[in-house]
C-alpha cells in the first residue's frame, strides 16, 4: 500500500514536468493583446476554427490522462477571451484571465 501511494505520488509530480510546454504563464491578462503574445508563450496553436466571424485558437497541453485545453477568442486582431478547460492542477500553469 505504502509503495503504490509513493507511485501516485511520483507519477504525479511528473505529469507536471514531463511536458516541456509546461511553462508558468500566472495571472497574465491577454485580454486587448495580439494573438502573437499567446503564441509567444504556448508555441503555434494546434487548431484553428471560425465561428461567427469570430476565430478561435486551440492549444491542448498537459497529457492523456491529465489534459488541458487552452481557447482564445479573437474580437479582430486582440484577444477578446482566454479560456482554460481540463485538469485543474494542469490548467492552473497556463490560468489566465480577461480582465
Amino acid at each position: 500500500m505504502r509503495n503504490l501511494a509513493i507511485l501516485a505520488a511520483t507519477a504525479m509530480a511528473m505529469a507536471g514536468c514531463s511536458n516541456s510546454n509546461n511553462i508558468r504563464l500566472g495571472a497574465t491578462n491577454y485580454k486587448g493583446q495580439p494573438l502573437s503574445a499567446v503564441v509567444a508563450r504556448l508555441g503555434p496553436p494546434e487548431s484553428q476554427e471560425t465561428n461567427a466571424g469570430q476565430k478561435t485558437y486551440v492549444w491542448n497541453m498537459g497529457q492523456t490522462l491529465w489534459p488541458c485545453r487552452i481557447r482564445v477568442t479573437m474580437a479582430g486582431d486582440v484577444i477578446d477571451a482566454y479560456e482554460t478547460t481540463g485538469d485543474p492542477n494542469i490548467c492552473g500553469t497556463y490560468a489566465g484571465y480577461a480582465g
